[in-house]
């Protein structure tokens, strides 16, 4: 490990140890709307019917995937029904050289084998695994492309531009996990038939090495720069096993029990997360399918620590895309701290120092981390870009 390895991992380790931390709540945004509430909006307006002839895509997945973005040369804006593009978890594959991560974002290599921390995962060994997706509108996809932050040599250029890495305020991205029907009736016990999880899940088809295959979607994270950290929030589905683990359920809009405290026994169920008058009119006046009704909001976050003046750290992660999926355990999983510390050197590279310390980063974020780094507006996509060539 070198010198400024050992550095950071020295921080990353004190930093846990500075104060107990707090799971994130709904919190007042500017306009004194509650965040909790925002995140509904905003997840309403991407589940959305896309409304495209002989398809059952919702929004989102007409948006800009990671291999749109990065990894296609030059990007594209997707066609009408263009093919799910799946990769491994980017959080989880961060941990390897940039040089090998080419071949694990290539289609047909979809998913990765959870690396849940021991103890708290109970997904199906192997094959199971689980198959993620990111999505960027079109005004994240138009901003990204249209100042070459998607490429090596783009953000070498970048980082020697005085002005910031700042995308428009209506940028919205989206992260989804998802897993295939058959593990699913191996992995949650009261799931019986293939039939039972289209019921009861948001389904899609996606074609790996040539094999279409039906997936289900397990939990979906999002952010909106609607303020400059941006709003963080994630959902998963009421049948995950610990999905209020450790930090507990929080939805003060949305929720008719808005706090679920976390269970002395993990991976249990937690039950359904019954919904609002106000959230299921919402819901109902959007067109939204009534599955997604088994979907919950575990919480949001738009503050690094508790209080305007404290220092506890406040927490936010996903049992399925953090925990499971990239074995980030949930006491050290804050999405506006890791997605802090996304940026790049003068050489286009990536910041990955801070995600390969021992312990994920919570709480403020720490200028030691960020030495001959430009932030690059809390986006972490930069990890899908391609190797350079060697010469």
């Amino acid at each position: 490990m070198s010198n400024k390895r050992s550095m950071i991992a020295g921080l990353a380790g004190a930093a846990m140890l500075a104060s107990a931390p707090a799971w994130a709540q709904g919190s007042a945004l500017p306009w004194g709307e509650s965040s909790d509430q925002l995140a509904w909006e905003v997840v309403i307006s991407v589940i959305a019917p896309a409304g495209i002839p002989g398809s059952n895509n919702v929004v989102f997945e007409t948006w800009a995937s990671d291999q749109d973005v990065y990894v296609t040369t030059p990007a594209v804006w997707p066609p009408v029904n263009a093919p799910k593009k799946l990769q491994p978890s980017l959080l989880d594959l961060a941990r390897m050289p940039h040089s090998q991560r080419l071949t694990m974002i290539a289609p047909d290599t979809p998913c990765n084998v959870p690396n849940a921390p021991p103890g708290t995962g109970n997904f199906p060994p192997k094959p199971a695994c689980i198959a993620e997706e990111v999505r960027r509108n079109w005004d994240s996809f138009q901003n990204i492309v249209g100042n070459n932050l998607n490429t090596t040599a783009g953000l070498a250029a970048a980082f020697n531009n005085p002005a910031p890495v700042n995308l428009p305020s209506s940028a919205v991205e989206v992260k989804a996990d998802w897993v295939k029907i058959s593990d699913m009736l191996k992995w949650i016990p009261q799931l019986k038939t293939p039939e039972q999880v289209r019921q009861l899940y948001y389904t899609n088809t996606a074609t790996v090495s040539g094999i279409a295959d039906e997936y289900a979607l397990v939990g979906l994270a999002m952010s909106s720069k609607q303020i400059k950290d941006w709003v963080w929030m994630t959902f998963e589905h009421r049948l995950s096993p610990g999905r209020c683990d450790t930090i507990g359920c929080h939805d003060s809009f949305g929720a008719v029990k808005k706090d679920v405290a976390p269970l002395a026994t993990p991976n249990q169920d937690y039950g359904p997360c019954l919904k609002t008058p106000k959230l299921l009119a919402m819901l109902a006046a959007a067109g939204i399918d009534k599955v997604w009704l088994n979907y919950c909001l575990k919480g949001s976050q738009i503050t690094f620590i508790k209080g305007a003046t404290g220092s506890t750290p406040t927490l936010l992660g996903n049992s399925v895309i953090e925990r499971i999926n990239a074995g980030v355990p949930l006491n050290q999983s804050s999405c506006i701290t890791c997605h802090s510390y996304a940026g790049f050197n003068n050489q286009g590279q990536p910041n990955t120092g801070v995600l390969n310390a021992p312990t994920s980063p919570t709480g403020r974020n720490n200028p030691a981390f960020m030495q001959g780094v430009k932030p690059n507006d809390f986006i972490w996509g930069i990890l899908a870009i391609p190797a350079p060539p060697k010469n």
